[in-house]
């Protein structure tokens, strides 16, 4: 990996550690907060697992390399331990559901069961909806707090974590993104967290000129990170590209001071 890959992995991974969280953790602790007093214990902690993450192939989807920055974290620190991964649930051979990670404090010798997510929202006046309009926080949320966050309490998940030794002594949440504002926010103001990141969205005929800088999904959690030279297309070519894949585009300008989606018109409608 080029030197400055490195340097842009290394900030990356300092970007998840200090980003405010993007939804409620309450009433399950703040996993980041353990990876904060890891790096505060030892602010070497980046490197190391930037230099992990080198010798691993990058996934395309975002969720896997926010997975794989969060192992490489925990795998270097030096006072946790990463039990487990992706750790099925299963009942007379039928998958339940997976517990993203095991994590052990080896401070205080708990085993905590930590849920990730990587969202970006996008705000109507009827909901928070995903670049992928089938993806919507309330989903989202629903899904982490009733199922995912809970399932390792299930007598199921104990019974079987108990065959390995392990007992759960509580679950832990983080979750990094950003959410995109335009005129209207939906009702469920309660779900994100405060003081989350934002950004802006505007349909193609809502865009100024430019010049536009468009952001490969690899980066859309640290927008300003990209290791590649930026490329700046005007606003005739952005509004054509968008139009004619008909999807949401993320992208920035010299003008905005936030990053940015750009929609169809007809969004977020098929």
């Amino acid at each position: 990996m080029p030197h400055s890959a490195k340097n842009t992995l290394t900030r990356q991974l300092g970007w998840l550690i200090q980003a405010p969280a993007l939804l409620r953790r309450s009433p399950f602790r703040d996993a980041g907060s353990l990876l904060r007093r890891e790096f505060l214990a030892d602010p070497t902690l980046l490197h190391r697992a930037a230099e992990q993450l080198q010798t691993q192939a990058a996934p395309s989807r975002l969720g896997l390399i926010f997975e794989l920055w969060v192992a490489a974290l925990v795998d270097a620190s030096t006072g946790l331990e990463r039990v487990a991964s992706n750790l099925p649930v299963r009942e007379q051979g039928r998958t339940l559901g997976e517990l993203d990670m095991l994590v052990r404090d080896c401070l205080s010798g708990e085993l905590w069961h930590w849920e990730l997510a990587l969202k970006f929202y996008l705000a109507t006046a009827e909901q928070w909806y995903g670049p992928n309009r089938h993806d919507t926080l309330h989903r989202k949320a629903q899904h982490l707090y009733q199922q995912q966050l809970p399932r390792s309490r299930s007598e199921v998940a104990r019974a079987q974590l108990a065959e390995q030794g392990w007992e759960i002594n509580g679950q832990a949440l983080l979750t990094r993104g950003r959410l995109f504002y335009h005129h209207d926010t939906p009702s469920e103001g309660e779900m994100p967290a405060a003081g989350h990141e934002r950004g802006w969205w505007r349909t193609t005929h809502e865009l100024d000129e430019g010049p536009w800088s468009i952001i490969d999904r690899p980066f859309w959690a640290t927008p300003f990170m990209s290791d590649k030279e930026a490329t700046f297309v005007d606003r005739l070519a952005l509004i054509n590209y968008v139009e004619t894949h008909s999807r949401p585009l993320m992208a920035t300008s010299p003008h905005h001071d936030q990053p940015g989606f750009i929609v169809p018109v007809s969004w977020p409608s098929p």
